[in-house]
């Protein structure tokens, strides 16, 4: 048999081979990279979550008190410094629920709802009064409640790649805050009748005013896997707002005494919770 009739198939082989991997190469030669994984947080995705919220407030201050001239008519006996109230606002819980929508990559629009929470306030440092009208001591008293619920948008950037199924995040924001009127402690309204000039029953209501305020928050989106849509969300959020309100009580029918105050609430809101993405 001669040699060629073996070689001749057999280098009709190798370069069939050769043609073939050197097309699957390019034009380059070189074989091609292997394809980068699937965005997971990419433009067009959007987010749901919801989950529960712990909101602290500050109360490290004093009570902007406004009006007390009005308030004690007969004040040649007070100074200024009687009426510098701290104030105390309990902590509470609350629940959350929030929507993004990412238009490009590595930011999003989301906006949330932080529900209603029911918080005892209590103002520190009322002054007691003897029958000279002298300040003899200062006591702590519960005003009533304060009822909120907060509404927000958000501008979220996510600084590492799409791919990553790890998402952190920061974003500021504006908010806006709702307050329900409510009526005072018995204790406020036994010092109205007392020492501001009401009158049996002094049947008093604080009526607040709506705020708008500003927000930031730094927070973290975690999937249960590359491949799944669900995820685990924890975020901390500050949210400026301020608690404006006006004290009426009856100081005779029909007329009502009117006295404004107001103090800074900006709590700072624990957010953690579950999610889906589309």
């Amino acid at each position: 048999m001669k040699m060629t009739r073996i070689l001749t198939p057999l280098a009709l082989a190798v370069s069939t081979a050769v043609v073939s991997v050197a097309a699957s190469a390019g034009p380059s030669g070189y074989a091609p990279a292997p394809a980068a994984p699937p965005k997971i947080y990419g433009a067009g995705t959007a987010v749901f979550r919801v989950g529960a919220s712990f909101v602290d407030p500050d109360d490290d201050g004093n009570l902007d008190f406004r009006g007390y001239r009005e308030f004690f008519p007969d004040d040649d006996f007070l100074v200024d410094d009687d009426f510098r109230f701290g104030f105390d606002v309990d902590d509470e819980w609350t629940w959350n629920f929030t929507a993004g929508f990412m238009p490009i990559d590595h930011f999003m629009v989301e906006v949330g709802y932080i529900g209603e929470s029911d918080h005892d306030v209590k103002l520190k440092g009322v002054p007691v009064f003897n029958d000279d009208l002298q300040v003899i001591d200062r006591r702590n008293v519960s005003v009533g409640d304060l009822e909120r619920w907060s509404g927000f948008v958000n501008f979220n950037w996510f600084p590492v790649c799409p791919e990553s199924w790890v998402q952190p995040y920061v974003g500021v924001g504006i908010n806006y805050s709702e307050y329900d009127d409510q009526n005072v402690r018995v204790g406020i309204d036994d010092f109205l009748v007392d020492f501001a000039g009401g009158v049996e029953p002094a049947n008093g209501r604080i009526f607040y005013e709506d705020d708008w305020g500003w927000n930031a928050q730094v927070g973290i989106d975690i999937m249960f896997g590359r491949n799944s849509s669900w995820l685990v969300n924890g975020a901390i959020m500050y949210m400026d707002a301020e608690v404006e309100g006006d004290l009426h009580y009856n100081i005779g029918a029909p007329f009502v005494n009117a006295v404004r105050s107001s103090f800074d609430f900006d709590p700072w809101v624990y957010n953690i919770g579950i999610g889906y993405k589309f």
